[in-house]
């Protein structure tokens, strides 16, 4: 099977490594000059060309299929645990949220309220079907799990943040999927927050897959663009159209946001572009990296229910990964998810920049001129798949009605999030789909040899 890859993100490059396991002639074609999409690093000048992470990443214990995927390629000795803290940001205020007896001490929730909210995460735990939280929305959920106070005090700002304002059609299994992946960071009976990182960050895995690919006879190209599927006079795929010419191939997948894989469909095409975009709404991402001298918190996470402060919380991955893996600073991100008519998504970088220093300020007013080393601003316009409720059936299907042409992209991870392990289990399984389809496409023609014959 010859297949061409359109994407080398994550979720294409370990698709084309595990395609490549079985033998198949695998061509990774991605428009940016390397490999990693999301997991990609920057090199900071002020830093002498440190390289650190765009946008934050962690590695849970839960996330077993990643961690099996890193010792596979050789750098499960690159991988490091550490215990971290959680802390909320509540009326100007910064509250520790680390530990069971943090949690029954927090001020803004009374007695009651707390033990509704914990029932609320123990719930999320016992549930092993998720099909009737699809149907229900996660702020109807929440006032009856954790009652109207908690709900108004943590979890609406929370989410509000997080969907932009707008979770009205959000279902309820967005918050039983992140509560049960976090909670499965608690390790013993003192329930201390595990977290993993990679030294060197993500991108050394996706380096690897894409070593093995080529070793296995495969490529991997960068700097070019897909301009379109080709389809022959049969209706089946024959390859990709590139800024660099045609790409022959037996199978094509598109791993893009399903608003890119809509626009690489010739016309004809139209009837499933329609239908792929039946769910197409995306949440991009807005995103300051403050690189300081010093640190500013404790916590690896710092949630924000403050209204007024435009971004989501404070992320100090240094409290995660060791200073002296990203050049002995610190490195704090604060990201803001938006739809595309948010104001913020359209404004300028040092407006942007200038407000959101401002509210950090705010928050910390002890944070200096001098422990600022620099800023970078980061924009993705496709980050997280928005599912609404009782949205299931609108998700695209991997395989299509054109023999060889398969969608395999984050829209298809559901109730999951997100996350490096999601998307690399969701790679492997469209992998073995993809085979599987080949072998009875390869006996169909077999047969139809026989008889001919």
């Amino acid at each position: 099977m010859r297949v061409a890859i359109v994407g080398g993100g994550i979720l294409g490059t370990s698709l084309g490594y595990f395609l490549s396991q079985a033998g198949a002639d695998v061509h990774v074609v991605e428009r940016s000059s390397n490999l990693g999409g999301l997991v990609a690093p920057i090199e900071l000048d002020e830093l002498g060309g440190t390289r650190v992470d765009r946008y934050y990443h962690c590695i849970l214990s839960s996330d077993r299929h990643f961690i099996d995927l890193i010792e596979e390629v050789g750098l499960g000795d690159q991988l490091r645990q550490v215990e971290t803290k959680m802390g909320f940001y509540h009326d100007a205020r910064l509250f520790p949220m680390s530990t069971p007896l943090e949690f029954l001490r927090f001020p803004p929730l009374g007695m009651v309220d707390r033990a509704r909210l914990a029932w609320t995460i123990l719930a999320c735990r016992r549930i092993r079907d998720w099909h009737d939280l699809e149907h229900i929305s996660v702020e109807d959920w929440l006032i009856r799990m954790s009652g109207r106070h908690a709900y108004q005090t943590i979890w609406k700002p929370l989410l509000g943040a997080k969907f932009d304002g707008d979770f009205a059609q959000v279902p309820a299994t967005y918050i039983w999927s992140r509560l049960v992946r976090m909670t499965d960071t608690r390790d013993g009976a003192a329930q201390k927050e595990l977290m993993g990182y990679l030294i060197g960050g993500h991108l050394p895995v996706v380096e690897a897959m894409g070593a093995r690919i080529i070793e296995r006879g495969g490529t991997v190209q960068t700097d070019t663009a897909v301009t379109g599927v080709s389809i022959d006079t049969t209706g089946r795929v024959r390859g990709i159209q590139t800024n660099r010419g045609a790409v022959e191939t037996d199978a094509v997948v598109l791993t893009t946001p399903t608003a890119i894989a809509r626009r690489l469909l010739p016309e004809h095409l139209a009837p499933l572009a329609a239908r792929w975009g039946e769910l197409d709404l995306y949440l991009g991402v807005i995103l300051l990296l403050v690189v300081l001298r010093r640190r500013l918190t404790p916590y690896y996470t710092t949630n924000v229910t403050d209204t007024s402060v435009p971004f989501t919380g404070v992320i100090e991955t240094t409290n995660l990964i060791a200073p002296e893996h990203v050049g002995g600073y610190h490195l704090i991100y604060l990201p803001k998810y938006v739809y595309p008519g948010n104001p913020y998504a359209t404004m300028d970088d040092e407006t942007l920049r200038a407000e959101f220093m401002g509210h950090l300020r705010r928050m910390f007013p002890d944070l200096a001129d001098d422990d600022i080393v620099t800023t970078r601003l980061f924009r993705e316009r496709y980050v997280e798949p928005i599912h609404p409720i009782g949205g299931t059936d609108r998700i695209p299907p991997i395989s299509t009605e054109i023999p060889g042409l398969y969608l395999a992209n984050t829209s298809q991870i559901y109730p999951a999030l997100t996350n490096c392990d999601s998307v690399t289990r969701h790679a492997r399984a469209v992998s073995s789909l993809m085979l599987e389809e080949g072998k009875q496409q390869e006996s169909v023609t077999n047969e139809r040899v026989l008889v001919t014959v």
